[in-house]
């Protein structure tokens, strides 16, 4: 009898493991679901040198977009720095099930002191209201706990959605970039053969410095595009986490292609509101001062109870023992200003969370818009303005085969193809970035990535 007695009492206490381990088995559950994705917390274990292996692996070939991501997710010091919320939150629960130290006190009896030998008074006491509140506080921790997972998911989701953002910017700018330098080299001849012709009498002064203008012009701006490259380079790799050798790693030198048909863009907005971590982890936290102002309203006349046990020797070596009791009288404070403020918190986050959902939606449909208007636009370039100006060029080759049009005219039709090839790239990295977007509005995956 006497074990299960002391059984029930060690389950009451809840004496729980401090490790974060079952509220990151949480987490990851989340985000694989959201993203496919799945983390991992770097803990010293020998498991740990097959995901560096792995690693090394996705850094020693064309890194693809979800390699990308999953190395962030590895090595991304601010999100390892956000895994530790975790452990703040599991040792708040550990906390909230544990019993309050019990108070040892001594003292002089106010009378009989001549009965007592020493004459010292000796008592101990445990705030028994706090042991009827461990429940209560259980739950009011572990809604807490729920909502630093969703917030932790949250921060995750973002980040992969920031790679993703970050990896098309770096596709994009380099392809650009190859671009510009094809402009430059056709600039840069034209400039050449303007001289040369200028310097044998055949042409004049205003189209020689035209010429040479043009190709300066297309200096410029390739070394502008190759700033661009190492802006975007170094915004992944900071989000990567990498340094040193490893941020010599490659992409693709081409932007993947459109995908032939879009995911399902209906009930985006329902989807969000169900799905999206942020507004779950608000959720949560409408939860958990809920809880809170229940437990104050229930407390509200019974500040603390505390018993306790007094024991004294007496001069024939008997020993006195003596219950103690002692009650908060809610005289001046029944806890009505905590409670105002406690129940206006709770409305509080109850306008912020339908502001939130609001907010979300009106994400979802600015992102879904903003990806179908960049679908648009980049099929358009595919399908009619690149034709049109590779036509152009087409037929200014004829002419200038058939000597009705001079050397400069050519060039400057296949420098306006060019130019039609760069706005499709920028076209291109611009859908794939909205569509980042919009996954990152929705809370989850809506299709697979390219590879």
């Amino acid at each position: 009898m006497k074990r299960l007695a002391s059984f029930c009492l060690l389950a009451l206490l809840g004496c729980g493991s401090t490790s974060p381990g079952p509220a990151f088995r949480d987490v990851t559950h989340h985000v694989e679901l959201r993203s496919g994705q799945r983390l991992r917390w770097d803990e010293a274990t020998p498991d740990d040198a097959r995901v560096d292996r792995a690693l090394r692996d996705l850094l020693g070939k064309d890194l693809c977009v979800d390699g990308a991501v999953e190395i962030a997710l590895l090595r991304n010091r601010s999100l390892i720095d956000t895994y530790e919320e975790l452990s703040i939150g599991q040792a708040d629960l550990v906390q909230a099930g544990l019993l309050r130290n019990p108070v040892l006190s001594a003292g002089l009896p106010p009378a009989e002191i001549e009965a007592i030998n020493p004459p010292i008074v000796v008592g101990v006491a445990e705030d028994f209201l706090d042991l009827l509140m461990i429940p209560a506080k259980k739950i009011i921790a572990r809604a807490r706990l729920e909502a630093v997972e969703m917030r932790v998911a949250t921060e995750v989701l973002d980040l992969a959605a920031r790679v993703r953002t970050a990896y098309f910017a770096l596709q994009g700018a380099e392809q650009e970039a190859a671009m510009h330098r094809i402009v430059w080299e056709a600039a840069d001849a034209a400039a050449a053969l303007a001289t040369a012709q200028h310097d044998a009498g055949n042409l004049s002064d205003l189209d020689c410095e035209t010429q040479r203008g043009m190709g300066e012009q297309a200096r410029i701006e390739l070394e502008r595009s190759g700033a661009a490259v190492l802006r975007a380079r170094e915004q992944l790799t900071r989000l990567m986490g990498l340094w040193g050798p490893d941020a010599g790693y490659a992409v693709p030198p081409r932007l993947p292609e459109l995908p032939a048909s879009e995911p399902p863009l209906e009930h985006l907005e329902s989807l969000a509101v169900a799905q999206r971590s942020d507004l779950a982890a608000m959720r949560k936290e409408v939860e958990e001062l809920g809880h809170v102002s229940s437990l104050a309203h229930s407390t509200r006349w019974v500040g603390s109870l505390t018993v306790g046990l007094e024991a004294a020797r007496l001069v024939d070596g008997n020993y006195s023992f003596g219950p103690n009791v002692s009650i908060e009288l809610p005289l001046f404070d029944q806890r009505q200003a905590l409670i105002a403020r406690l129940e206006a918190l709770l409305r509080r986050s109850e306008a912020r969370l339908e502001a939130r959902a609001v907010d979300a939606r009106s994400e979802v449909r600015a992102a879904r818009d903003a990806m179908v208007a960049a679908r648009r636009i980049a099929e358009r370039y595919r399908t009619v303005m690149v034709p049109i100006r590779e036509r152009i060029v087409a037929l200014a080759q004829q002419r200038y085969d058939a000597m009705l049009m001079g050397v400069y005219e050519l060039l400057l039709a296949k420098q306006s193809e060019i130019s039609a090839y760069r706005d499709d790239i920028d076209a291109v990295r611009d859908y794939w970035i909205a569509r980042s977007e919009l996954e990152r509005a929705v809370g989850g995956r809506l299709a697979p990535w390219p590879h």
